[in-house]
């Protein structure tokens, strides 16, 4: 169910299109799509009431080039095929969006998947709105249809973001209002990049999720961080169990082997056995053992007391051990 906030980014993003489309919205464009697919093969354009800059042009593929602003680097080969027979059957639902080059063709500023798509489809033109925006403004559409669409994995929306405060100058602030997002949002998402490229291409091939990335930011030095989100992976870590490793760690600064009942003795889970997972090991074993049970650990040494009540519940003990 939509919540009003997610109702109220929508409306931010709608208005940041339309803006950068010189005032049309997501829903002038849809109203000219009829127009489009019915008259796609005729290659003409828009009727003239249409204003030019909301005109809707029929480009040859051949023309048309990946915008250089584009923030995505992946694209999804089976995604592309569904789509390429969608539009067989459909045509395309919604135009292209680009700008003349100097050296000649065109283009794409937001559309490249569907582009893609129709050469997959074997068609020779595409529907297509000519912007004479600048690099800028470019970027910006491009960033915006993307998050619309929710097409950008976690590391290229932050890296979309990191360019647009590089190459721009653009403050967080001003980033948020330029995609429609919450600052706090960019914010979160720009701590993505600080990761080892090893782990953002984890969280780029969703193996490991955001709250895990974020997580392990805890961690100061990149190998422990690699390491770590191998575990987690491996083991298949909560969020919870993964923040809960990193602040034992991170409080004593040393690893001790670990063999968690269940486990596979030959590949034990090593953590640091800070006192807090010496309590999720007694419990285990209070399981096990059906009774009380204590670790009390400090720095490598303690001691493990084992509770009974009677000879009888002493005698299933011993059994248990020397199964």
């Amino acid at each position: 169910m939509e919540t009003n906030k997610d109702s109220q980014n929508k409306k931010r993003l709608g208005r940041g299109i339309g803006s950068l489309l010189g005032g049309a919205s997501i829903a002038d464009i849809n109203s000219q799509n009829e127009y489009s697919i019915s008259n796609q093969a005729q290659g003409t354009a828009a009727p003239s009431e249409v204003p030019a800059e909301n005109r809707i042009w029929n480009i040859s593929v051949d023309k048309l080039v990946p915008g250089i602003y584009q923030p995505r680097r992946h694209f999804n080969k089976e995604s592309i095929e569904e789509l390429a027979l969608s539009i067989k059957e459909n045509g395309i639902i919604q135009p292209l969006t680009a700008r003349k080059r100097a050296s000649g063709g065109y283009e794409i500023i937001a559309g490249e998947r569907r582009w893609r798509a129709a050469q997959a489809a074997g068609l020779h033109e595409v529907p297509v709105i000519l912007k004479n925006i600048t690099d800028s403004e470019a970027l910006q559409l491009a960033i915006i249809e993307n998050v619309q669409r929710e097409d950008l994995d976690p590391i290229e929306e932050a890296e979309a973001y990191q360019r647009l405060m590089q190459e721009f100058s653009f403050s967080q602030q001003q980033v948020s209002e330029k995609v429609g997002k919450e600052r706090s949002t960019v914010a979160n998402a720009l701590r993505l990049i600080a990761l080892p490229n090893e782990i953002k291409d984890m969280v780029s091939k969703k193996i490991l999720s955001v709250g895990h990335a974020k997580v392990l930011m805890g961690l100061a030095q990149k190998t422990e961080q690699i390491k770590m989100a191998k575990n987690s992976i491996e083991k298949q870590l909560s969020v919870r169990t993964l923040e809960g490793l990193i602040k034992s760690f991170n409080s004593t600064q040393k690893q001790t082997p670990l063999v968690i009942p269940g486990q596979n003795t030959t590949d034990p889970l090593k953590v640091d056995l800070s006192q807090r997972l010496a309590n999720e090991l007694s419990e285990q074993l209070q399981k096990t053992l059906g009774t009380k049970v204590q670790i009390n650990y400090k720095a490598g040494k303690g001691d493990l007391t084992i509770h009974f009540y009677s000879d009888e519940q002493l005698n299933a003990i011993y059994e248990k051990i020397n199964r």
